[in-house]
């Protein structure tokens, strides 16, 4: 994935993140590298651009959540 398309995944992440009701931010919608991600714990990694981050944008990609 380059920098572009990981720049439009991470806006539209956090765009969608802004409208989860808070009791559903705790749901898993990810697994990567057999690990869980809420989307609490997804927006942690997005948000600091950490090297997971890009495995969980594009599995949310994958699955039609992006």
């Amino acid at each position: 994935m380059d920098k572009e398309e990981y720049g439009i995944l991470k806006a539209k992440f956090l765009k969608l993140f802004a409208n989860v009701p808070f009791p559903l931010r705790e749901e898993i919608i990810a697994i990567v590298d057999n690990q869980p991600f809420s989307w609490g714990a997804a927006y942690g990694e997005v948000k600091n651009d950490t090297d997971k981050a890009q495995n969980i944008l594009t599995h949310l990609k994958q699955i039609g959540l992006l």
